[in-house]
């Protein structure tokens, strides 16, 4: 059974927890709500690749995939979801041990050790997606550096799908747990040069998060 989240939660305790969390609990859970079971999980997962593909578009092509990345990529669902679909899939997470089971499940993604804020590849995306991770990110200025720096790996005409809640205002739940204002992502990503394309609820009442979607425009 996992610990649960310290009080205290600076980068480091979060650093650990997830680690651990990584390593003792399911496949689902470990980046799910730990709360539900896995079937709960599962379902979950579920709809939010099918709300990535439908923010994206259904076309793809062998011979010119679309270059992904999967921002806190967890164990990889998100990943191998969108490798199987025939995408060029780079995956992320601070967490080692984390990467070291994607690496294993591998079906052909990149996996690199990295934080959201310190990620920079040589090249630009077709498509940067971020599930379930910014608001597990408490301090404000390593929020901003995440998404500021994800915004910049998006190619012109690109997108940016972040997921969070859609809400008026910041929200802290727990110690390790704060959503923040649709309006903030609105007005930080309009800034790098994205139009907003709106907000894409998950439509399940147990679980508010949904995707904040953006264009890059210039």
């Amino acid at each position: 059974m996992v610990d649960e989240p310290p009080v205290e939660w600076d980068s480091e305790t979060a650093l650990r927890y997830w680690d651990n969390r990584h390593a003792t609990v399911d496949e689902w859970r470990s980046g799910g709500n730990i709360s539900f079971d896995r079937g709960t999980n599962a379902i979950i997962y579920a709809i939010r690749l099918v709300r990535i593909i439908e923010a994206l578009g259904s076309v793809t092509s062998e011979a010119a995939p679309l270059r992904v990345l999967d921002a806190g990529c967890g164990r990889g669902y998100f990943a191998r979801g969108m490798s199987s679909f025939g995408h060029d899939v780079d995956a992320i997470d601070a967490s080692p041990t984390a990467i070291e089971h994607c690496r294993t499940a591998s079906a052909g993604e990149r996996y690199a050790v990295s934080t959201l804020s310190q990620w920079q590849p040589s090249y630009l995306y077709d498509v940067v997606f971020s599930i379930d991770v910014l608001f597990h990110i408490l301090d404000d200025g390593e929020w901003r550096a995440s998404v500021v720096n994800l915004a910049s790996m998006v190619r012109l005409g690109g997108r940016l799908l972040l997921a969070d809640h859609s809400a008026e205002e910041d929200k802290v739940w727990n110690p390790f747990q704060k959503t923040r204002a649709r309006g903030r992502y609105v007005e930080l990503v309009a800034g790098q040069g994205f139009a907003d394309l709106g907000f894409d609820a998950n439509g399940d009442p147990r679980n508010l998060v949904g995707l904040h979607v953006f264009g890059r425009v210039a």
